[in-house]
């Protein structure tokens, strides 16, 4: 076959495939919205193949998987590609750049890369991390450095005619920093307030309602308002706690908890006889606290947010809540 001929053939028979993340917007008609990144990118410009990666995440009324099977039938129903592929991406945290990147990464390896084929990565759809992770993956040359990844960015309908815009990978820099500080925003509107009211000795995050016993409320809120003080996670080493975390857990329990006297007798005698409490005691109390948020919540960004971390080796542990001190609010 001479040069030219194999150029001719490939030019001809080079197969097309878009990649993209299925996002919320994707959802269209499904979630009272007009047509997503995804639709407008396959409308814009031909393609013989999309491969949709979607995390199978609720998003208010609808999952990912749902939108995803809306898009697909939409798509194919149309005719706008001939083939559409599906690849579930399960990430705990759709914020977190590492997760993202080595788990995209793990997929676009599995991808077969050659002269008879070029794919073009779709980076409007998903959140700003995933857009992040697309440019470095294409900018680093870890997608393929033979064979690069084309990037393009979708612009919307409501802003003119809708149009796939290729982005250059010498100046995403910047993009990649903007986002990132776009990312930082999302997170924060994406941790809902946590509520803890003394009074009625409730916890509530977001819409949840957290069934917390007297004992482990009381715990938590010590917890909450060394955050709030923006102290330092608390070091815990040996085999007992302090008196002075025994004192204040006691005073909060009677505070809100008054007529439970018999609940807190043991802890009482304890404090008088100066007999400090078992770490055993405060590790188990606290990973109840952890079990129960993790089972309510269900959502591993807003859990880490607000469960009771242990950092730092065996023996000796530092405790504490890291979420945002202006995301707790103390109600008396």
């Amino acid at each position: 076959m001479t040069e030219r001929f194999r150029k001719f053939v490939s030019f001809n028979f080079n197969k097309k495939i878009l990649i993209s993340f299925v996002g919320i917007n994707d959802g269209g008609e499904l979630i009272g919205n007009s047509d997503g990144a995804i639709y407008s990118a396959l409308k814009n410009d031909s393609f013989d193949e999309v491969i949709l990666l979607y995390n199978d995440n609720i998003v208010s009324k609808h999952s990912f998987k749902q939108i995803l099977d809306y898009l697909k039938n939409k798509l194919i129903s149309e005719k706008l590609v001939k083939n559409v592929k599906q690849h579930l991406i399960d990430l705990k945290d759709v914020t977190d750049h590492n997760e993202i990147y080595s788990k995209l990464k793990k997929i676009t390896d599995t991808l077969h890369k050659g002269e008879d084929v070029s794919y073009t990565a779709a980076i409007s759809s998903g959140t700003p991390a995933m857009q992040v992770c697309w440019i470095l993956l294409a900018e680093s040359g870890d997608f393929s450095s033979e064979y690069p990844l084309k990037l393009i960015k979708v612009k919307d309908p409501k802003f003119g005619a809708s149009q796939n815009i290729v982005v250059k990978l010498d100046t995403a820099l910047p993009r990649i920093l903007r986002l990132q500080n776009e990312l930082v925003e999302i997170k924060k509107n994406l941790i809902p307030l946590l509520e803890l009211n003394i009074k009625k000795g409730t916890v509530n995050i977001g819409s949840f309602v957290v069934d917390l016993s007297p004992i482990e409320f009381s715990y938590y809120r010590y917890f909450c308002e060394r955050q709030i003080n923006n102290e330092p996670l608390e070091k815990y080493s040996g085999i007992t706690v302090s008196l002075k975390f025994m004192e204040k857990v006691y005073s909060f329990h009677e505070e809100t908890f008054y007529d439970l006297e018999l609940n807190r007798d043991d802890l009482k005698k304890m404090i008088k006889r100066e007999e400090e409490l078992t770490i055993t005691t405060f590790r188990g109390n606290v990973s109840k606290i952890n079990k129960k948020l993790r089972e309510v919540l269900n959502n591993e960004i807003v859990f880490n947010e607000y469960r009771v971390v242990s950092e730092g080796k065996r023996g000796a542990k530092f405790y504490g809540i890291k979420a945002n001190p202006t995301k707790i609010k103390i109600i008396k």
